[in-house]
């Protein structure tokens, strides 16, 4: 799982990130919302938001992603806590709000029920993803070898099961900023399918779904 931390009190940054590597995340930080707003295209999986920071606040930041990601977990992180702020940031998209100060284990609890509200996927009848591990199983139990980006692609399609994710959000989370066309995720998406079945990822109008198994 990749996170992107935008945090300008650097004790507290460090020590939200040190606690996440060392549960295997990825934890971009930035302590400057214009800086965030550059990298927000590079395929995370949490935003993890301060309000109060140089250049662009969180908020605002957050309008920025939720023009562009609708469904990507995000958690304001402020000692603002008037309600006309919450409310903003609730308007604005965000998915929870926690006032600071905080305990690490809250953010960390609040962090694993927004983003692993799967850990398994069941396709094509008797194969499984493990969200967690990123690890696909043939229906012998046998792992399947996989590229990262093949990983990566699944990932992001099973956050929303049986419903189309776009050309733009595959490009932008599977290859983290790098433009590819539509001819290089028609290439990804032949090679999963190579591997698994053809039905598991149907082809809908500018994007693809994952179709899992009852």
């Amino acid at each position: 799982m990749k996170i992107l931390l935008l945090e300008d009190n650097v004790s507290l940054a460090e020590i939200i990130k040190e606690m996440f590597e060392e549960k295997g995340l990825i934890v971009d930080w930035f302590q400057d919302g214009q800086e965030a707003l550059y990298e927000i295209i590079n395929g995370y999986d949490c935003f993890i938001l301060d309000i109060n920071v140089p250049s662009l606040n969180g908020l605002n930041l957050l309008k920025e992603i939720r023009s562009r990601d609708k469904t990507t977990p995000a958690i304001i992180i402020s000692s603002n806590i008037e309600f006309e702020t919450v409310k903003k940031a609730y308007s604005s998209g965000c998915n929870d709000f926690l006032k600071k100060p905080f305990y690490i284990y809250e953010l960390e609890c609040k962090v694993d029920l927004l983003c692993n509200k799967e850990e398994e996927l069941i396709f094509c009848n008797d194969f499984h993803f493990n969200i967690k591990e990123e690890i696909l199983y043939d229906e012998n139990k046998n792992s399947i070898k996989l590229t990262q980006k093949e990983k990566r692609l699944l990932n992001l399609l099973c956050k929303t099961p049986n419903t189309a994710v776009s050309l733009d959000t595959i490009e932008q989370y599977v290859w983290e900023g790098e433009i590819v066309g539509i001819s290089g995720i028609r290439s990804l998406i032949k090679r999963v399918r190579s591997k698994v079945c053809k039905e598991f990822i149907q082809t809908e109008n500018y994007g693809y779904k994952l179709i899992t198994s009852k």
